[in-house]
């Protein structure tokens, strides 16, 4: 299989990640930033988490990666807009980072583990660029303790085809729980781990994602084509989500782990 970004990078795609900030999803590594640092970001994105890290870290140097072109560009007006002066953005590839041996102080990725598939490989980069007694922090979600009411067959039938969808692309909805396992196995040491909810307010930006992206599987990953399913079927998903939106007693709660690690 081919490994794919499953979310894309549509508009509604990028609005959607870029209401992520720092105090709301890097919160666990807060407590280890420090000013001037030198600190990279793996899969940046649109970059509002990574902004959030250049002002903790000032007069530190901020540098985000992403493989996509158009979120870097999208991160760096951002920065310029914001007047962040300590932040720059470039393509790279977390598997042939662009840097020496020992550059970084720390290293940060957020929601881009469950997209790998060879996620030791992406490590043993992180590692070499990470100088030693260095820190990583990585956070990621995890399918198995997603929490959703009121349910009904068709919006289970959804979430399922989201997550199969993820793992045609080679990516693992569960590797959350094993991110602790992954940072031993790379050599990282002094190894925190722990876990996380976060609600979705208000349910319907989830959930209008989660509908378009399933729509749009028809053209993105042929799915259609291929016979993963039919457009009856399709609809029916999407009409789920957006009338479970509505609900007075719609909740949907997506459960993250966090691990922070050291290079001894």
């Amino acid at each position: 299989m081919q490994e794919k970004y499953t979310p894309g990078y549509s508009s509604n795609a990028t609005n959607f990640m870029a209401k992520r900030s720092l105090d709301t999803h890097g919160a666990f590594f807060k407590p280890y930033l420090r000013p001037g640092m030198k600190l990279l970001d793996c899969g940046c994105g649109p970059g509002t988490i990574a902004l959030g890290l250049a002002k903790a870290i000032f007069p530190g140097t901020l540098t985000g990666i992403d493989r996509e072109a158009s979120q870097i560009q999208i991160a760096a007006e951002s920065a310029f807009t914001q007047g962040v002066s300590n932040a720059n953005f470039l393509e790279a590839n977390i598997y042939a980072l662009p840097f020496a041996d020992n550059s970084f102080d720390a290293i940060f990725s957020h929601a881009l583990f469950e997209h790998l598939q060879e996620p030791t490989q992406a490590l043993r980069e992180l590692w070499r660029v990470l100088k030693p007694g260095g820190i990583v922090g990585l956070r990621s979600p995890d399918w198995g303790g997603f929490l959703i009411a009121p349910s009904t067959s068709e919006l289970e039938k959804a979430f399922y085809y989201y997550k199969w969808l993820q793992q045609q692309n080679s990516g693992n909805p569960y590797v959350g729980r094993e991110l602790r396992a992954l940072l031993r196995q790379s050599g990282f040491t002094n190894i925190k781990a722990s876990a996380s909810y976060q609600c979705s307010e208000p349910l319907s930006e989830a959930t209008e994602y989660l509908a378009l992206r399933i729509e749009a599987s028809a053209k993105v990953d042929g799915a259609i084509e291929k016979g993963w399913t039919d457009e009856r079927s399709l609809t029916a998903m999407s009409h789920a989500l957006r009338e479970w939106s509505q609900h007075p007693d719609g909740f949907f709660a997506t459960s993250w782990c966090e691990v922070v690690g050291y290079k001894i």
